[in-house]
């Protein structure tokens, strides 16, 4: 067994070797080019997913929320309750909230949308709000009568909704709100752009006007608290020791807010494994037409080797490890290419997509994965023909027929 195999090694380097180098540098580079494609999409998609993460994390939920216990509509004694959440010492901060739909008016156009009222103060410690604001300015805690808006909801500053926002709400300008029937007006302090279209379809306006439209003002209640946490910090392990604290309110990390974006991540999955098809077919077809062109090229050959009593198995073995070896040059050097220049490359240069900046990541299993599919493909593709070939009478092989 052992020198059939260093047989058939013996022969495919020969092959290799002996045969035209300008074929066997096409075919090596056309394979890189395949694996790159395999891994690119693959590294892209989990940049993608990380930064929406990243988004929904630093713009809108933190990464533990604290909502009211079932069939209660809001959390009593919220300050209290928020100074016992920051008794952790992997809390960084904690932003109790009051969360309900409006409708906005200004001009002629009218718009329903999410409203938080926030302690600006805390709110800062996080989400990361304040940095977004791309017109005029965050709010403050004594601020009354004024709002912030996402981009969404004023219109302009490239908002992906434009035709049903608020057309163009500019910093100075006032809008009508409606709350459970209670209309103010407010002026528009600052507008905001996290890029992360659910968050920038929201407003922000301080608690104390919220609970006045709300009708709930003095009563310290929050309808979420969102509870940021050190870097690194496991989101069940903060849970646990929320729950250690003898908090009874429901405690969810953001990854149960995260529904749409598992959504678009299956979407985006589903394109990438069509890619991937796509990729190892072509592969398939190279492989498959350059063995072949070598077979056809060596039929006299194999008949000769055929003839000292060399086994088709191990013929049929050579041109696969052939195969193997084109593909395992195409794997290592697209390998070589992607995680030591490309992935690096993106880290020091971020690629700008509507999302904001993004860089790829890559992952080696995923990366083991699509190279063992090149693997499989090369090899299909160089048994086909190489089988049928030696399968021919041993004359006709001689005779090149």
């Amino acid at each position: 067994m052992l020198e059939k195999a260093r047989v058939s090694f013996f022969l495919a380097s020969r092959s290799i070797t002996r045969g035209n180098k300008g074929i066997t540098i096409f075919t090596v580079f056309v394979l890189t080019l395949i694996f790159i494609q395999l891994v690119l999409f693959s590294s892209m998609l989990a940049g993608i997913t990380l930064k929406f993460n990243e988004l929904m994390v630093n713009f809108q939920t933190g990464n533990v929320v604290v909502e009211p216990k079932e069939e209660e509509r809001y959390i009593g004694d919220a300050s209290a309750l928020q100074k016992k959440i920051e008794s952790l010492p992997q809390v960084i901060g904690t932003s109790a909230r009051l969360k309900t739909t409006g409708n906005f008016r200004y001009k002629q156009k009218e718009m329903g949308a999410t409203v938080y009222g926030i302690d600006p103060a805390d709110e800062i410690f996080v989400t990361g709000l304040e940095d977004a604001i791309i017109s005029g300015d965050f709010l403050s805690r004594p601020d009354r009568g004024e709002i912030i808006l996402g981009r969404e909801v004023s219109g302009g500053f490239g908002a992906l909704m434009e035709s049903k926002s608020l057309g163009g709400v500019e910093v100075g300008d006032t809008v009508e709100l409606t709350i459970g029937g209670v209309t103010r007006e407010f002026r528009v302090k600052g507008i905001y752009s996290t890029r992360f279209f659910m968050a920038d379809a929201s407003a922000y306006l301080t608690k104390a006007d919220l609970e006045e439209l709300m009708g709930i003002e003095g009563r310290d209640f929050a309808q979420e608290i969102a509870v940021k946490t050190a870097d690194g910090t496991p989101e069940y392990d903060t849970r646990t020791a929320l729950l250690s604290l003898g908090i009874g309110e429901n405690i969810r990390t953001w990854h149960e807010f995260a529904g749409i974006l598992r959504l678009i991540e299956n979407t985006l999955g589903l394109v990438r494994n069509i890619m991937n098809a796509i990729g190892l077919l072509i592969a398939f077809v190279i492989i498959f037409v350059v063995i072949y062109v070598n077979i056809v090229n060596k039929k006299r050959q194999i008949g000769v080797q055929k003839a000292i009593g060399i086994e088709q198995n191990v013929i049929i073995a050579s041109f696969v490890l052939q195969a193997m070896l084109y593909a395992g040059a195409g794997v290592i050097l697209g390998y070589v290419f992607v995680r030591f220049g490309l992935v690096p490359y993106t880290v020091s240069h971020p690629v700008e997509v509507p999302l904001g900046s993004m860089s790829l990541r890559l992952d080696n299993a995923e990366a083991l994965n699509r190279a063992v599919l090149l693997f499989l493909s090369s090899v299909v593709g160089s048994v086909i023909p190489a089988y049928k070939l030696a399968q021919k009478d041993l004359l006709d092989l001689i005779w090149g027929k």
